[in-house]
Order: C-alpha cells, then sequence, then structure tokens
C-alpha cells in the first residue's frame, strides 16, 4: 500500500494515536494506538521495550508484523497514517476477500490504517550487519463490525538484533522475529506459520 512522503503519512514511532472509528481486535474495539518502533502496534499502551517471548504473553495487546530488535536512529523510516481513500479501501476489500474468503462474505472496508518500516536496521548491528535493513507493513482493516490485518513484506535481511541475542553481522539468532497478534489475556492469539523460523527470509 502506498506511504511515505506524499501520502500525508505520519513519520516515527508514535505516541498514543486517536482514531477516527473503533477497531475491533479479539473481543475488544480501541479508539486508540501506539507504533512502535519494534515492528508492532499496540493497544492500550506503548511497548516500550523488546521480548522474545513467544505469544500468547499477558502483557502486550499487539498486532506484530515483524516484532524484534530494531532501531531506526542511523537507518530507515516508520509511517503510518488511518485513511478512507477510495482506491485504499477498493484495494483492501479485494485483498480480504481473497485472503480471507471463508470470513469476508461480501465485506467492504470502510476504513484502514496503514504503518511501514520501511528499511530498519537491527539493534546490535556490527561490521556487516549495519547493512541489513527490512521493509514490511501492516494494514488494519474494518468494516465497522468486522476486522482484518494484512501483513506486506519487501525486503526481510534480518531476523533478530544482536542486542537480544542475535548475531550482529548476520541477522540470524535462536528466537526470530514474531509475526502475529497476541489479546493480551494470556490465552487468545495468532501467529504466521513462519512465526519465529528461518522460513521468515521467504516473506
Amino acid at each position: 500500500y502506498p506511504y511515505g512522503p506524499g501520502t500525508a503519512d505520519n513519520e516515527g514511532a508514535s505516541g498514543q494515536q486517536s482514531l477516527s472509528v473503533s477497531f475491533p481486535f479479539f473481543g475488544n474495539s480501541y479508539n486508540s494506538l501506539y507504533v512502535n518502533t519494534n515492528g508492532a502496534i499496540s493497544f492500550g499502551g506503548a511497548v516500550t521495550g523488546f521480548t522474545s517471548a513467544a505469544f500468547p504473553v499477558t502483557d502486550n495487546r499487539v498486532i506484530a508484523a515483524f516484532f524484534t530488535d530494531i532501531q531506526t536512529n542511523h537507518t530507515g523510516h516508520i509511517y503510518h497514517r488511518e485513511t478512507v481513500d477510495a482506491d485504499v479501501l477498493a484495494r483492501a476489500t479485494m485483498d480480504v476477500r481473497t485472503a480471507f474468503p471463508a470470513d469476508s462474505g461480501s465485506f467492504v472496508a470502510t476504513w484502514t490504517y496503514i504503518a511501514t518500516w520501511h528499511e530498519v536496521g537491527m539493534k546490535g548491528a556490527t561490521g556487516d550487519g549495519l547493512n541489513l535493513r527490512n521493509t514490511f507493513q501492516l494494514v488494519l482493516v474494518t468494516d465497522g463490525c468486522k476486522s482484518f490485518v494484512l501483513f506486506n513484506f519487501d525486503q526481510i535481511q534480518f531476523l533478530q538484533g544482536g542486542s537480544s541475542g542475535g548475531d550482529g553481522t548476520t541477522g540470524a539468532g535462536p528466537k526470530p522475529a514474531q509475526v502475529g497478534m497476541n489479546g493480551g489475556d494470556g490465552t487468545h492469539y495468532t501467529i504466521h506459520p513462519y512465526s519465529r523460523t528461518t522460513n521468515l527470509y521467504n516473506l
């Protein structure tokens, strides 16, 4: 989905972002969210640190596009915005119906939120690891009743930051990034089949 300069995006990790709609998420509805540096958005509070604990966890209500130890101090940008642009809504409607045919029925998107991590680096990078970049995106979509999340991946060159136990030179590590959703109650969660595996390079 379009992002960056020219799209009226906000830039950088965010404080509380008020939403013009209520977004349904695991039985609750939220009127605000936080865009976090480490590859996730959250509800109810910002995720100020990184944890490699596997979902489900009880302390974070998050949607993780690529949850790992990320830094943007020297490279990369984080862009985000809510939009009801007609072209974006039409694309989101088509993408949801294609990706979730059993659940979407006659779904028509009325609102979206797009967050993009563009060419971000990893914390704890050394040597060749300083040149590794990831670009990925998540899109929240709702019609006011049902909600869906779309993940888009353009480039994945590292899986775990050197400062969290990964290899700062190669970007590999024993606990690769998480991709999925966590309800924050220790019970409700969904993970991508490639989450926390080296298959993430193939996204």
